[in-house]
């Protein structure tokens, strides 16, 4: 993860990029406004999963108002202290566009964005040695978006997503 100093003047020579007054993300979850009852099993069956195997994306699919948000949140909660550098819930429910999906979860971790390089590539230089949960919020009105967490996924091999959506990312790590 590096950022170019003013002084590289195009050199190969880099200084480390760090999150924006914080060394680790910590465990940005919304709060729950009530008990979670009913779907314990579930959440940890994919904790489990997440746990025990190379998944490092699941997408919990169903229609709307089925508990696909609260079950995400439930199962980030169960597994964040596995997660050195944090866990971080983004809604995407704002995305006008497939577009914006890089530079809101860019603001979500903190990272601003330049003219010199495209915000996806800083966001995956920022994540690349990160030990990480990102749960991506409401995917479906942006799965067109989806091979950012492809692009994510491949780049920061320490990095885990968890989306929800009412159709599948189609990606092949889902």
């Amino acid at each position: 993860m590096t950022e170019p100093t003013t002084s590289d003047a195009g050199l190969a020579h880099r200084q480390p990029l760090v999150f924006p007054s914080r060394e680790r993300l910590g465990v940005q979850l919304p709060a729950a406004l009530n008990a979670f009852v009913g779907r314990e099993r579930e959440a940890r069956e994919i904790a489990a999963l997440i746990r025990s195997s190379d998944l490092r994306l699941m997408t919990l699919t169903g229609p709307g108002g089925v508990g696909k948000t609260r079950l995400a949140l439930e199962t980030a909660r169960e597994i964040a202290p596995e997660f050195a550098d944090g866990v971080v819930f983004i809604d995407l429910a704002l995305a006008a566009e497939h577009g914006q999906v890089a530079t809101i979860v860019a603001h979500a971790l903190g990272i601003r964005e330049t003219s010199d390089r495209p915000i996806a590539e800083r966001l995956g230089d920022a994540l690349r040695d990160r030990q990480a949960l990102l749960v991506l919020d409401n995917f479906d009105p942006v799965v067109a978006a989806a091979p950012l967490v492809a692009r994510l996924l491949a780049g920061c091999p320490r990095l885990t997503v968890v989306a929800t959506s009412r159709e599948p990312l189609r990606l092949s790590a889902e």
